[in-house]
This record gives C-alpha cells, sequence and structure tokens, in this order.
C-alpha cells in the first residue's frame, strides 16, 4: 500500500499563493528563536515536583504529521503562556501542562510536512529516539510493522476528517458519495493512493472511471470546471476555505464522511515504538490521561490554543495559510460530525478493536498488502486510557 500525507486543499498552500487567492504567503524562515514569554524550562516555572517528573522523559517531544492546525489542537493545549519557538526547527517547546498545573517536564511539538520531507511521523520515531510519541493512521501504518513496528495509544480523533465534497448548486439531488455514482461526477481525488480510495472502487462506491488521479490543482481545477466535479479532502477545512476565503468561490458545498461509507479510519492518533508500550509503561500510565484531558479542555474552550496556533503558522512562515478563524470554524465542524467525540462509550481516546479488526479486514481485501495476521491489539493498546476522561 502507498501512502499519502499531502491533503487536498490544505496542502495545497504554494499553489493558493501562486494563483493569488490567499494572500501573505511566503516560504522564507528567518532560523531564528522566538518566545512568547522570556524563555523558562519546566525546572524555573517550579515544577520540579510535577507528576511526570521522573516518570517520563525530561522533553516529551511530539511529532506532526503537518503543520498546525485544529485538529492537532490537543496536543498544543499542553503548552502554557511560555513557550519557545523555533522557526529554524519548525518546533514550539515549553513546560507541559496539566490543565493549570506543571507538570514538571517539558513538552516539544515539532511540524510535519514540508519541514521534513513528508515523512510519516512512523518513520522519524525510528530516526530519532527523542521522539516519544506521533501522529499515525492506523491502516496506513499496519503495513510498516516490519522495519517500524508501532502501537497506537490514544485516538485524538474519533473518525477522520476525510470526505468526498461538490458543488451544491450543480447537484442538488446528491447527498453521498455514492449518489455522484449516478450522475457520472469526476472526483479529483489527488495522485497519491490511499486506503480509502481503493475501499470506495471495491466496493462499488465510485466507479473507475470517475477516478481523476491528475495533479489537478486545488481550488483552481474546481472553480474552472464551475463545480461540475468534487474533490476530496478535510470536511473539517476545505467548506470553508471554498465559502469563506477563496473569493472566485464564496459558495456551499456539501460533504459526506468517508467514514460514513463504512471505512473506520482512526485518523491522527498517538503512536509510540512498539518497544515503548512496556519500556514507557510508566511515563505512558502517567501522560495519555493528561493527553486526553487536553484534548477535551481544548475542544471545550479553543480560542487560547487556536491563537498559539496561527501564531505558529505565521512565525513558522512555511507558505501554509491557517487563520484563527478558520480554527473556530474548525473545531465547531470537528464536534458536529464527531469527529471528536467519545466512542461508543463515555471516554475520550480509547480503541474499538471490532474497528481495528475492520481495517485489517479492508486492507487485506482491497490492496496488494496481507495484514490478517495481525490482531487489533497488535496495533492499538487502551492500557493507558482513563476511562472516565471524556466529552461531556
Amino acid at each position: 500500500m502507498r501512502t499519502s500525507t499531502i491533503r487536498g486543499l490544505q496542502r495545497s498552500a504554494a499553489v493558493l499563493c501562486v494563483i493569488g487567492l490567499l494572500a501573505a504567503c511566503s516560504s522564507e524562515g528567518d532560523g531564528d528563536t522566538q518566545a512568547s514569554e522570556p524563555e523558562a524550562t519546566a525546572e524555573e516555572e517550579g515544577a520540579s515536583d510535577g507528576v511526570l517528573v521522573n516518570v517520563c522523559p525530561e522533553t516529551v517531544v511530539i511529532q506532526a504529521d503537518w503543520e498546525p492546525e485544529s485538529e492537532h489542537g490537543g496536543i498544543y493545549q499542553l503548552l502554557g503562556d511560555t513557550y519557545d519557538i523555533d522557526t529554524d526547527a519548525k518546533s514550539v517547546s515549553g513546560p507541559l501542562m496539566a490543565g493549570d498545573e506543571p507538570t514538571g517536564v517539558d513538552v516539544e511539538i515539532r511540524i510535519g510536512g514540508a519541514s521534513v520531507g513528508y515523512q510519516t511521523a512512523q518513520s522519524l520515531l525510528y530516526q530519532d529516539t527523542d521522539i516519544l510519541l506521533g501522529y499515525g493512521r492506523v491502516s496506513e501504518y499496519m503495513v510498516t510493522q516490519d522495519t517500524t513496528p508501532v502501537v497506537s495509544v490514544l485516538a485524538t480523533l474519533e473518525k477522520s476528517p476525510y470526505s468526498i465534497y461538490w458543488d451544491t448548486e450543480t447537484y442538488p439531488d446528491v447527498t453521498t458519495i455514492e449518489d455522484l455514482k449516478a450522475e457520472g461526477v469526476r472526483i479529483l481525488m489527488g495522485s497519491e493512493p490511499t486506503v480509502w480510495e481503493e475501499y470506495l472502487l471495491g466496493e462499488g462506491i465510485v466507479e473507475e472511471s470517475q477516478v481523476d488521479k491528475s495533479e489537478a490543482p486545488k481550488p483552481a481545477t474546481f472553480i474552472a470546471a464551475g463545480g461540475e466535479v468534487a474533490e476530496a479532502g478535510f470536511i473539517s477545512a476545505e467548506p470553508y476555505l471554498y465559502e469563506v476565503e477563496v473569493p472566485e468561490w464564496q459558495k456551499p458545498v456539501t460533504a459526506q464522511l468517508i467514514h460514513d461509507t463504512g471505512y473506520p479510519e482512526y485518523f491522527q492518533s498517538l503512536v509510540v515504538r512498539s518497544d515503548d508500550v512496556a519500556a514507557q509503561a510508566e511515563c505512558l500510565s502517567a501522560l495519555v490521561p493528561i493527553l486526553q484531558q487536553a484534548e477535551v479542555d481544548y475542544v471545550t474552550d479553543p480560542s487560547r490554543t487556536n491563537g498559539l496556533i496561527a501564531e505558529l503558522v505565521e512565525t513558522y512562515d512555511t507558505g501554509w495559510v491557517y487563520t484563527v478563524d478558520l480554527a473556530d470554524w474548525s473545531i465547531a465542524t470537528q464536534l458536529e460530525y464527531e469527529l471528536v467525540s467519545n466512542g461508543d462509550d463515555a471516554t475520550l481516546g480509547n480503541y474499538d478493536l471490532d474497528r481495528v479488526q475492520t481495517l485489517i479486514d479492508i486492507i487485506t481485501e482491497y490492496t496488494d498488502y496481507d495484514v490478517s495476521g495481525f490482531a487489533p491489539e497488535d496495533l492499538v493498546t487502551n492500557e493507558f486510557i482513563d476511562t472516565s476522561i471524556g466529552l461531556p
């Protein structure tokens, strides 16, 4: 299975610069380190007796899979009012907070995307052992377990934001992705194959003739077609961008989640190296509930963290464009579609093993990889989850 780390319009900031749809794009960085307050470490914050001291590494390093965005809000919620931004390393660090309480260690969050050559966090975990946690997709990392084995310890999102969207006015009778097949609508899928695409084809939800795997630029192709094509992207980003930030469009689009077609991906799970499930068990037992609560706190009141996300985007200056308004809209949309939510119980972040087995079955059936030898427990664990933590 080949994987994709580039997501639709969110992956097209450079294109947006070229076609002039968004302003203030830049790809130059100054290599400076900036701080929101005078530089401070966890120890200087008076947290030497915090709950993670002598339990976790002095700096908990988290590798994101993309640039700062609302879907990553939970990990940025770990930072308090004092943090340092390294524009050269494209990272932010500061005391790791559990709510208002210092934990006694620091956190460093590194971005993905162009700054790491679009490598997966799974790969980076094995290149740099300082990284403790990274974002991974269960359906993608299971096919590389032989060389870079990882285990998911927290599902930061309950559903994947990947969706197909189309013009509401052009196709008023289309309510699902499968309805697009009857209309013969061409779908801009992007050039990188994904498991969910193979699933949609294998299940007959879309036909091969509909799939456009070209490097068609977004949103220019959609606009030039007058909305007669459909596109793949994030339900928590593209609809806002098209309706609000792209002046050539500024109309609603309709979307359906890939998840709702029967493909139950665990997207942006926090993974660790497989050996660290045991080697870092004491740390993970203390840290994962803090991560769960940070996600709850972010969803409950995202304003401070959304401001930080927008600040990081502006300071890193990679060409990625992301505003506070988009972040605010995104988290509301994530809640609306239950992208971030409790599972079938009252707990946020735990795994449904039947869902993981479904992913194993899908990959074995619809790709060239036979992963039927895996059990769900080989790929995910609820060992460190605090079942009392969930959204109200």
